[in-house]
């Protein structure tokens, strides 16, 4: 059930009817039941069709196919996971590459750590954060020395940003003058109406502005100073609300605003991926695109491609675990609520390359304190080390870039840049470009343009009738794994209730 404010909220007068059914139909049989009896009977199983086999549809079919509802999942592409995907080949040595979502926090990711268990998944630690380099006005500088506070004034930060950053990451800087606003966020899926919609209107900039914050402070958080005139840097920019809202989810949620205590699977984050692919079997449905929706008060039909041929299926329900991206091309009968279609047409994704270098040796070894340095250049924005654990002559390293890096790019920057003393040893250098990927070429949802967030939130993940939506795009914090695995736990208990 959806409150007006958007939240999730169980449907107690349905479940005090069930339990009263339940007891009637005891009595009816000549059995008492049982004593302090709270539970339901088994729910009516329902027909529902999942668009879209990334790790959200997966999930979600997964979760009511354990609530005994009938699933038939289809997938566009010949391959499941969307954006988790792990790369074998043409790596030697048992080496692999995650070149899409390529970690996962603790605390945090509650619903997919529950799956870890679950499915008996082996763990790593993943410090691809930890002891990073990173360059500032032409100098390296390592955590440590970002803690210093001579580093800290030869920045420009003032007296209580300093205080606060001898004791915090740099990442953290933003927590200082947003904190104040966190209690006002009791829930989680609504930032409106609680006192701060100004703060929509605002820019981090003029936040900071108020608070008197330093130059150095804006630079650091990304906020933009007001220009000639007295008139802020806009249009662009992230509102204020925006921004303090997602800080304020973290925080409750435990987790840091750089999260660096990261974790792997052991082989690859595909393996979650392939455990609910085994769990579903012939459910899931590869090479199926939808080319149609119709929907209607009791029931949807699912107009899509199978072995070249045009199929139709109807079901009582749709989980659309789609990217915005594709959906907003297919058909839809009747048309999407105005706000819905508004919503679906302008939400804005990231998208960019994953960069796989195989190197001869672990060169950075002894040279440097981690693998984990941040170059900020489009062509190799960061490396870090991966795949560790595995045996054999090779060492591997990950990065991103902009979309449509080149491989020579990426290898020239490491090479040029590399801050150690020893000379690269990359064999190969291999580039995931997503963006190019006909079905997944849009990665994690963009903040909301300035003083609109209304015009998304929460029609971004509201169902329509019987469409529901799950996916990375469909929850509050737009992070990958963390995301999906909310939204397809949320939108399969929706289902289940109905």
């Amino acid at each position: 059930m959806t409150s007006q404010s958007g939240s999730f909220m169980p449907s107690l007068l349905l479940n005090r009817r069930e339990a009263l059914q339940a007891g009637m139909a005891a009595l009816a049989s000549g059995l008492p039941p049982a004593a302090g009896a709270q539970s339901a009977p088994a729910r009516r199983s329902k027909k529902v069709i999942v668009a879209g086999g990334g790790i959200g549809g997966l999930c979600c079919a997964y979760e009511l196919m354990k609530r005994g509802h009938d699933v038939l999942l289809l997938e566009a592409s010949g391959r499941t996971g969307g954006h988790v995907r792990t790369l074998h080949d043409p790596l030697p040595d048992g080496l692999y590459a995650d070149v899409g979502a390529e970690h996962f926090t603790k605390p945090g990711y509650d619903q997919l750590w529950k799956y870890v268990e679950e499915f008996a998944l082996p763990v790593l630690p993943y410090p691809r954060r930890d002891h990073q380099l990173q360059p500032i006005d032409g100098k390296w500088y390592s955590d440590e020395q970002l803690r210093d506070r001579n580093v800290l004034q030869s920045f420009g930060f003032n007296r209580r940003e300093i205080e606060f950053l001898m004791k915090n990451d740099l990442t953290e800087l933003s927590r200082l003058y947003f904190a104040p606003y966190f209690d006002a966020f009791a829930d989680d899926y609504q930032p409106f109406d609680i006192g701060l919609d100004q703060l929509d209107q605002m820019t981090i900039g003029d936040l900071l502005a108020e608070a008197g914050a330093s130059d150095a402070a804006f630079r650091f958080t990304g906020g933009e100073r007001r220009g000639d005139g007295g008139q802020a840097a806009r249009p662009s920019g992230t509102s204020a609300l925006y921004r303090i809202w997602q800080s304020a989810i973290r925080k409750r949620r435990g987790v840091a605003e750089g999260h660096k205590e990261l974790y792997r699977l052991r082989g690859g984050n595909q393996r979650v991926v392939d455990a609910f692919v085994a769990k579903l079997g012939e459910r899931v449905r590869l090479g199926c695109p939808v080319t149609a929706i119709e929907h209607g008060p009791s029931g949807v039909t699912v107009h899509y491609i199978e072995y070249g041929a045009p199929q139709r299926h109807e079901a009582e329900y749709l989980v659309s675990a789609l990217p915005m991206g594709k959906l907003k091309d297919i058909p839809v009968t009747p048309p999407w609520p105005e706000a819905k279609d508004f919503a679906i047409r302008n939400v804005v994704f990231s998208s960019q390359a994953r960069v796989v270098f195989q190197c001869r040796t672990p060169f950075w070894k002894g040279d440097l304190p981690s693998a984990n340095v941040s170059f900020g250049d489009g062509a190799l924005n960061a490396i870090w080390e991966s795949a560790e654990e595995v045996a054999g002559g090779h060492a591997l390293l990950l990065g991103h870039a902009k979309p449509r890096a080149t491989a020579a790019e990426a290898a020239a920057v490491l090479r040029q840049r590399y801050p150690g003393k020893h000379k690269p040893t990359i064999e190969q250098t291999l580039v995931h470009h997503w963006i190019d990927d006909p079905w997944s070429a849009w990665c994690e949802r963009l903040p909301f343009p300035l003083g609109q967030m209304r015009k998304f939130w929460p029609h971004v993940m509201e169902p329509v009738g019987r469409i529901h939506f799950a996916g990375a795009h469909a929850d509050n914090i737009p992070w990958g794994m963390d995301a999906s695995t909310r939204s397809a736990n949320r939108v399969a208990q929706a289902i289940d209730d109905a």
